[in-house]
């Protein structure tokens, strides 16, 4: 996902020297292939304007041991299958949400394919060129599966699970990083995901972006608000599960910034983690929150990333992932036609006129070489942000994984890890 140009600012700091740690040769986590609508995030790219591991102490950013061991428990999926729903918010907005499912009642059952050209507005769906492009996404959740009750298999005595929305990138749609959020809900958390429509890939193809007014958060808070009345609605696949003293909020690009914004600005949240972000307005008070970039994106700024880092109070964590572009995040990268990924396809347009060229020009971020594959950083993903959001809701009472160790722990995946506490 591209980012749309922050009229916010962060305070101005630097980021101790990094220290990179290796890996052994690649390996993936999903061999299967995706599909992916061609304009889909990559589009998004469109409107860009654009540390070391460390011991835990309030100094922080302090060398420790290469050869500590991380605990990577929440790479693996968890103990729960995962439904997900579309749903209309009472504006018309349209938003995607994922939630644990108990794995004996999806037996037989065939998993979700969703379609990019579903989040189009009517007159873009029907247009010709972009009717030719793929656009089917197989995901690892079942379509309107009931959801599960039985709590014990989070370690959240609550008897509800907890919230967290998602906030998409410029030129996107909810459904844009199926494989992070279909993981997090194996985990035992409710994902809800509102469709940006000022700024979504609809209006982006269509010329009518605007960001006045603020709209990312009111859509995050016209969401929570849904998922206060869908948990008193006895007719709601979500009815009685849901535990909103536990709410958190990530984001991809524009939706970083958006997330870390939400985190300032309303106190139900409680932790955040914010993914390749554009700036975003910084909470004043402490919340615990992780920051992840790829060293070498193009389309949002390292720089700027570090300084949105080091304006965050603490507790915080940041992850560098080397050698990894903006589309790390997503699955733009692994959009497979048959012998040939979508990526590949594009570059022969690169250069060409209409959207299909705009796309194939800014569409390899982070996909091609010496870039490395996307699929074998995606168990780091999971880790990290299934980690925090943990640790940060309280589920977990100290961290699993968000401590030294993790920036060597994947095979042919290295990465620099920062923390203040």
């Amino acid at each position: 996902m591209a980012i749309v140009s922050p009229s916010m600012t962060v305070a101005a700091s630097t980021l101790p020297p990094r220290v990179t740690t290796g890996g052994g040769p690649v390996s993936s986590r999903r061999g299967r292939a995706r599909w992916f609508g061609v304009v889909l995030i990559c589009l998004a790219l469109a409107g860009a304007s654009c540390s070391s591991p460390t011991i835990s102490s309030n100094a922080g950013n302090g060398p420790h041991n290469p050869s500590t061991p991380a605990n990577t428990v929440y790479s693996k999926a968890g103990p729960y299958a995962v439904g997900t729903a579309r749903v209309t918010l009472p504006d018309g907005d349209h938003a995607q949400i994922w939630y644990p499912v108990d794995p004996s009642n999806v037996g037989g059952k065939s998993k979700y394919t969703y379609h990019v050209r579903s989040w189009f507005p009517a007159a873009l769906a029907s247009n010709p060129a972009l009717a030719l492009l793929p656009d089917s996404v197989p995901t690892d959740s079942y379509e309107n599966a009931p959801a599960a009750t039985d709590t014990a298999a989070t370690g959240d005595p609550n008897n509800a699970f907890p919230v967290l929305l998602f906030s998409h990138g410029y030129g996107s749609y909810p459904e844009q990083s199926s494989f992070l959020t279909d993981h997090l809900a194996t985990w035992g958390f409710v994902i809800a995901a509102p469709d940006h429509r000022s700024r979504d890939l609809g209006a982006v193809l269509s010329n009518t972006v605007t960001t006045v007014g603020g709209p990312d958060l009111v859509d995050l808070d016209n969401m929570l608000s849904f998922l206060h009345v869908e948990n008193n609605d006895p007719s709601s696949v979500l009815y009685g599960g849901l535990d909103f003293s536990k709410v958190g909020v990530f984001g991809h690009s524009a939706g970083g910034g958006t997330a870390v914004t939400m985190a300032a600005s309303n106190p139900a949240i409680r932790t955040y983690v914010a993914l390749a972000p554009a700036a975003g307005v910084l909470p004043s008070t402490a919340k615990p929150g992780l920051v992840m970039y790829g060293s070498s994106d193009t389309v949002v700024s390292p720089s700027n990333v570090q300084q949105l880092y080091s304006g965050l109070p603490a507790p915080k964590r940041l992850i560098v992932i080397t050698a990894t572009g903006h589309n790390v995040f997503d699955d733009i990268c692994e959009i497979h036609n048959g012998n040939q990924r979508l990526v590949d396809l594009l570059k022969t347009s690169a250069g060409s006129s209409g959207p299909l060229g705009q796309v194939a020009t800014l569409a390899d971020d982070g996909c091609f070489p010496p870039d490395v594959s996307p699929p074998s950083v995606w168990p780091l993903i999971d880790q990290a942000v299934t980690a925090q959001m943990r640790y940060g809701l309280g589920i977990d009472k100290a961290p699993r994984g968000l401590n030294s160790g993790l920036d060597h722990a994947y095979p042919g995946v290295s990465a620099d890890y920062y923390q203040k506490l």
